[in-house]
């Protein structure tokens, strides 16, 4: 990840694609030297990346942090249940809003 762009390697080629924002999911072992590579603080005990509680962003403006990344060593405290918010969070601080208001459930298609 660089400053406007992601460099992308696939087939022994290298290309830069355009990124304003970019959203690194990276599984369920986190990558701890990738998020350090992009100059996120990771606790030293718990791995945990610091992040704003409320909109997820890292202490590197821009870079979002979302699902079981957020509990470091710790993977087995983010759950569905828990971190399928972290989208509206980010978005909100994406676009500036703060906050997202809460929104009634919404029941997945064919319930």
């Amino acid at each position: 990840i660089e400053n406007g762009q992601v460099l992308v390697k696939a087939a022994n080629k290298e290309k830069a694609v355009p990124a304003a924002q970019v959203f690194a999911m990276i599984g369920y072992h986190p990558d701890f030297e990738f998020l350090e590579r992009q100059g996120i603080y990771l606790n030293p005990e718990t791995r945990r990346p610091q992040c704003n509680p409320e909109t997820l962003e890292s202490n590197v403006g821009g870079i979002y942090i979302a699902g079981v990344v957020l509990g470091g060593k710790n993977t087995s405290e983010i759950f569905i249940e828990n971190g399928r918010f972290h989208g509206r969070q980010i978005i909100a601080g994406i676009t500036g809003k703060g906050k997202v208001a809460e929104a009634p459930p919404v029941s997945p298609p064919g319930e």
